[in-house]
């Protein structure tokens, strides 16, 4: 939880430092384009986390590593995106954010793979995954259930197809780390000073009216 709160806040003093790209901490990696993805929540697949850090760029590579006995994800996995400077984007906008129970740690690193492996067998077949998307589909639509589904409802449910594919992660959110720094210097009387302008104001203004009926 440290380095992801260290990685939003060496980002937050760049942005009111107004560093150049050339003077930035990410400026180190630029000669990698892969990044670490953290705390992943166990149920999310390859194609999720594909889904995820689609936004800012097109994903090359990805490897999520998985236990050898269950086959099940550890949590952690390495993307490569077809650009570097994506690679910022996806730190700078996904590190900190909280999917599901989970808070993702993204950051830079040096990946390589392991001698009995090949990177090109990393590489994500776009095409697969959306045969994937479909034949889930389908069979969703195999499954019989009954329903009371009214006129309106099939209206709704043709919304649903063209909605967001990010709206499946309704936990989707930013930590607020940051608050205003200058809170601490502000002087305690500001409000008590505020309150006694307004009653002077209502004062007046009863003065006024009174004058007015007179």
């Amino acid at each position: 939880m440290n380095s992801i709160r260290q990685i939003i806040n060496i980002n937050q003093k760049e942005l009111e430092q107004n560093v150049s790209d050339l003077g930035s901490w990410h400026y180190e990696y630029r000669d990698t384009s892969y990044i670490y993805i953290g705390q992943i929540p166990y149920e999310l697949k390859e194609e999720d986390i594909i889904v995820i850090f689609s936004q800012f760029g097109v994903p090359t590579h990805i490897k999520l590593i998985k236990d050898k006995e269950t086959g099940k994800s550890k949590g952690f996995c390495y993307m490569k995106y077809e650009d570097s400077r994506l690679c910022v984007l996806a730190i700078d906008n996904l590190n900190g954010v909280k999917v599901f129970d989970k808070i993702l740690k993204v950051d830079h690193v040096y990946f390589k793979v392991k001698e009995n492996e090949l990177e090109d067998d990393l590489l994500i077949d776009y095409g697969v995954a959306a045969n994937a998307e479909i034949e889930g589909e389908e069979k969703k639509l195999l499954e019989y259930k009954e329903t009371t589904e009214t006129a309106e409802d099939t209206k709704e449910s043709k919304k649903d197809e063209f909605k967001d594919p990010m709206d499946e992660f309704e936990k989707f959110e930013k930590i607020d780390e940051f608050k205003d720094p200058m809170d601490e210097f502000k002087d305690p009387m500001d409000e008590y000073i505020n309150k006694d302008d307004r009653k002077r104001q209502k004062h007046r203004h009863s003065k006024h009216k009174k004058r007015k009926e007179v």
